[in-house]
């Protein structure tokens, strides 16, 4: 579930719908909410090399996800504790084993049309590949092998120890990172939890390449292992394959690592650093017990009352009432040990209270825990929340493996997700209260902040094509609109979304900004609802209301429980045909806006970014930031914003998709009631953007005060409807990941970059295709070379065959994981519908890509990228030495 994660995250997707009828239906409120959920058998095996194998078969998609967890993390580390050897270690399985050599096994996950990657975490490491089913067993094979036979070459190792190297430089110059371990070394003293995972440089450059061996062989033994599959695959089979693939592993004794347990915390604690940012962030956190205690089902509760969704009491009265914080939220930290019970803020830039000031109005807001009961209605929303991220994360075998695994090594319980949720629903208002007096107190608190400088110092085998499993489906309703209709009865999950143009392509000049801030201003109230109201009703239903304005278009969506869909639909019609576009919370996110564009100067790929845009697109909109400009933002009135928002209301401006569990002679019904003719305009006519790319190879260089520098260079792409789309994205595909060439040559054989690869902006007009790299600052420029070298050799004969076939399956394999949720393939297809490719336009796709030769790769290579017209954008310190 999506508790496990080390810092809790809040679900994030969408709904949206409502009548202009006189009578508006509101939700029943009530605790006593039950919804059946899929009962589904995990088989559990046990090997006799100790080896223990989670099995849960699923055979609703052609998709299989494959991992191993081992018990080793930064807290068992032993001798080697902060230094972030399990780390180093988890970097090093894939580079050569017995049999595989370097890049090979990257290479025969991509021809399977998998994906693969890794994490280390304070008390696991673990290791997953996600694939098509009929590629599980070459999937298993290359884990096990990774898993008990990596040679932890010394040459690859040296050059692993500086790719580490540079992922200390991106987290020195990440805010979100800095306070994270900020707050763990400040709240535990004795526990490990207090040491980083990627553990402190200097310990870090001690290590050896045979103190990474000895660790290896000490803990990445069979019975120190949890192999979990889940997806299209048999058990007994999947059971059989580990067996063979493991018979040579022998079970060996495990050393006893002592983790000392944290004593109870006697003072408040505190530690504010400076930062290089333009706001402050901060953490208040309570110690809390571990996962097995039975106080952890009413403060997981108290966190989703306190600070997630935008009803919760810290976001609604900091956020949208007094306007002091920029972001809030809430978390319920309880790993098998000590836990942390925590708020995180961001400020605004600029501020106009101290921080101490707001941290005294959130020690304040989580009194009221400690003296009044929550409401019935706000129980309820909060376990409709649990309920609804447990039904979302069943929807992919990702999210299914990764919920097992959690509750197997957490709580040594495969059910324990599902009893989890009778907790959960079990809570009492009185619960609430009893959590909050026990660990509420002011000598367990730890705040930590990190501040701009003075604001410091001022205060103290069988597999089906993607279109098998699920149908899209296109019909229009009686008002014209189109609808796309994708069915899936597995779970009680349903979704609504509206997708339009707009965006970039929409905005006038003078107006930069305004397309995204119409979206942001649609969750912010209606003529019948206030913003408070409105998130609080979509809260308490478990659903989510979202809306993205992209460089193309806006899509607003509602996912939710299937009883609920008649609410959903009305709510989404009322936020998208009658929103206020109050005064009071236009200039509330103005502001926001301009706190995010001040913001984006912590991301160094933000800034490249950004000038690379401006350079590379010169006069056209695809040169500005969706954000818009300072200027711009504050001229933007009340008056133009709802004259922007009429536009998009055109009546061939829009495209439904409806996607889930759903009756759907009743839905189109009810669609149809609240979605009436007379809510539309015109047709909307967009008007001619003449491209002028302003790429010449001109190198522009950007100074910053991070610590990495970062590469990017752009060349003028293609438009969603070009004939090139499929072989440019294959080559995407094949230069953007760890098999790929870049990846090989400018990380793997130089050393000269923490990350590498490429990416595009196709859009409704031709957009660019960028290649990027994030390196030290004295080879920036070297890295800028090596990168159009690669860039020449594509021109110069294309992808290799190897490369050409991996990509291919890369390709096809992204596709079928991607349309798990029946909700992506609807949002998917209802794009293509609104962008003129048409219903059958993902067929069609797949039908070209199977017809693609390597040849038809090259000539589009050559078209792209042989002339010399792109730009270079260098991020890096000011004064940097070159290499």
């Amino acid at each position: 579930m999506k508790r496990f994660g080390v810092l809790a995250q809040c679900a994030g997707l969408v709904f949206l719908a409502i009548s202009f009828m006189s009578c508006v239906k509101e939700p029943v409120q009530s605790t006593e909410f039950d919804l059946e959920l899929p009962k589904e058998q995990v088989k559990h095996f046990n090997l006799e090399n100790g080896i223990t194998l989670l099995v849960l078969e699923d055979q609703r998609n052609p998709v299989v996800s494959v991992q191993a967890w081992c018990r080793a993390g930064s807290i068992t580390e032993g001798e080697f504790l902060g230094c972030g050897i399990s780390h180093i270690l988890e970097h090093m399985l894939f580079k050569g084993t017995e049999r595989r050599g370097n890049s090979e096994i990257a290479q025969t996950i991509q021809s399977i049309g998998g994906y693969t990657n890794a994490y280390t975490s304070f008390d696991r490491t673990v290791y997953y590949i996600d694939a098509p089913s009929k590629g599980w067993k070459t999937a298993l094979d290359v884990l096990v092998d990774a898993m008990f036979f990596s040679t932890i070459p010394e040459d690859e190792y040296i050059k692993e120890m500086e790719v580490v190297r540079r992922e200390f430089a991106m987290g020195f110059d990440d805010p979100s990172r800095t306070l994270q371990k900020l707050l763990f070394a400040t709240a535990f003293t004795e526990h490990p939890y207090q040491y980083p995972i990627i553990g402190y440089l200097d310990n870090f450059n001690r290590l050896t390449r045979d103190d990474v061996l000895e660790y290896y062989k000490r803990l990445y033994l069979p019975n120190n292992f949890t192999f979990i599959v889940s997806g299209n695959v048999d058990a007994d089979e999947v059971l059989a394959a580990l067996n063979e693939f493991s018979a040579s592993v022998k079970r060996a004794p495990l050393k006893d690592v002592y983790i000392p347990s944290e004593p109870r915390q006697l003072g408040m604690r505190e530690r504010h650093e400076a930062f290089p940012t333009d706001a402050s962030r901060f953490y208040l956190a309570y110690h809390i017990p571990g996962i097995t205690h039975p106080d952890l089902y009413a403060l997981d509760v108290m966190a989703i009352l306190a600070g997630q969704g935008k009803s919760s009491r810290l976001h609604q009265n900091l956020v949208e009432g007094k306007g002091v914080l920029r972001g809030v939220g809430a978390f319920s930290y309880t790993p098998a040990q000590s836990g942390l019970w925590a708020v995180s803020g961001v400020m605004h830039p600029n501020p106009k209270v101290s921080r101490t000031e707001v941290v005294g109005d959130v020690i304040a807001e989580l009194e009221s825990f400690r003296q009044k009961h929550p409401s019935s209605e706000e129980l309820a929303k909060a376990k409709r929340v649990v309920i609804s991220d447990r039904v979302s994360e069943m929807e992919t075998v990702s999210g299914k493996a990764s919920s097992l695994g959690s509750s197997w090594f957490i709580a040594r319980d495969t059910g324990f997700s599902d009893r989890y949720l009778e907790g959960i629903k079990a809570v009492q208002a009185e619960d609430i209260v009893r959590v909050a007096n026990t660990y509420f107190k002011p000598e367990n608190l730890s705040v930590v902040s990190i501040n701009p400088e003075e604001a410091l110092a001022t205060q103290g085998d069988q597999t089906q094509s993607p279109e098998a499993s699920k149908k899209s489906e296109l019909i229009h309703l009686e008002n014209g609109l189109p609808m796309v209709v994708v069915s899936d009865n597995t779970l009680p999950l349903v979704s609504l979304t509206a997708v339009m143009r707009g965006g970039l392509l929409l905005e006038d000049p003078g107006q930069a900004g305004i397309s995204t801030l119409t979206g942001r201003l649609l969750e912010k109230g209606t003529k019948r609802r206030s913003a408070a109201n409105l998130a609080e009703v979509i809260d308490s239903l478990g659903g989510t209301l979202a809306v993205q304005s992209a460089n193309n278009s806006i899509s607003v969506t509602i996912q939710i429980l299937e009883p609920d869909l008649e609410t959903a639909i009305d709510l989404l019609s009322e936020v998208l045909f009658e929103p206020a576009f109050s005064d009071e919370e236009l200039k509330k996110e103005q502001r926001k806006m301009l706190s995010d564009l001040q913001l984006e100067n912590d991301q160094p790929m933000r800034i490249a970014r950004n000038h690379l845009r401006d350079e590379l697109f010169q006069s056209h909109p695809y040169a500005r930031n969706t954000l818009g400009t300072a200027e711009a933002l504050e001229a933007i009135s009340r008056d133009d914003v709802i004259a922007f928002h009429q536009k998009l209301l055109s009546k061939n401006n829009i495209v439904l998709a409806l996607a889930g569990r759903f009756d759907l002679s009743r839905a189109k019904s009810l669609i149809e009631e609240s979605f009436r003719e007379d809510f539309l305009n015109g047709d909307l006519v967009l008007s001619e953007r003449p491209s002028d790319f302003g790429g010449n190879g001109q190198t522009l260089s950007i100074d910053t005060e991070k610590v990495q520098a970062i590469v990017q260079i752009g060349f003028p792409g293609i438009s969603v409807d070009n004939e090139n789309r499929v072989a440019l994205e294959l080559i995407d595909q094949a230069l953007s990941d760890l098999a790929s060439r870049l990846f090989i040559r400018i990380r793997e054989e130089q050393s000269l970059a923490y990350f590498v690869g490429a990416a595009q902006l196709i859009g409704l007009d031709p957009g660019y295709f960028m290649f990027y790299a994030g390196t030290r600052p004295d080879a920036a420029e070297r890295v800028r070379d090596e990168l159009l070298d690669e860039v020449n050799l594509m021109v110069e004969s294309g992808l290799d065959a190897g490369e050409f076939e991996r990509a291919k399956a890369k390709l096809e394999g992204r596709r079928l994981l991607e349309n798990q949720s029946a909700t992506r393939q609807a949002f998917v297809t209802a794009i293509n519908v609104l962008y003129g490719l048409g219903i059958d336009y993902e067929a069609r796709y797949q039908a070209e890509l199977d017809a693609l030769t390597q040849n038809d790769v090259h000539q589009v290579a050559k078209r792209v990228f042989g002339d010399k017209n792109f730009v270079c954008v260098i991020v890096q310190p000011p004064e940097t030495k070159k290499e």
